[in-house]
């Protein structure tokens, strides 16, 4: 069966951190981004389990630009596990609305993703 995707990923090879429930921190590198969610290279002896909750955050450019989102694991396969974006405050909505504008190039796809987002609140 084909994968159908309803949001697009942008490629990348950022550094970030996930923060559990008590706090700790667990630096990962995020594979890929989306409105949607994230998929994310961690730690061989990962004990984390779907369902989960993890702050996501990415720092964008070392002077305090961040995404972070609130997200809960859904897979894990190997070194990487997929993360549902659950929410996000507005600051980080809109650098990481600015960042998928500039990897899709194509303003309409942007507002259809926007939109299903919503839709599936």
């Amino acid at each position: 069966m084909a994968e159908r995707r309803l949001f697009s990923r942008i490629g990348l090879q950022a550094k970030a951190w996930l923060v559990d429930g008590a706090g700790h921190n667990h630096h990962t590198l995020v594979r890929d981004l989306s409105l949607h969610g994230a998929l994310a290279v961690v730690d061989e002896g990962w004990a984390g389990q779907n369902g989960d909750e993890f702050d996501l955050v990415l720092d964008l450019d070392g002077h305090g630009q961040r995404i972070i989102m609130h997200t809960s694991q859904r897979h894990h396969h190997g070194v990487c596990i997929g993360l549902e974006c659950r929410r996000m405050d507005i600051d980080s909505a809109a650098h990481l609305r600015r960042l998928v504008e500039l990897n899709l190039g194509n303003d309409e796809l942007l507002q259809r993703q926007f939109a299903q987002l919503v839709d599936e609140d």
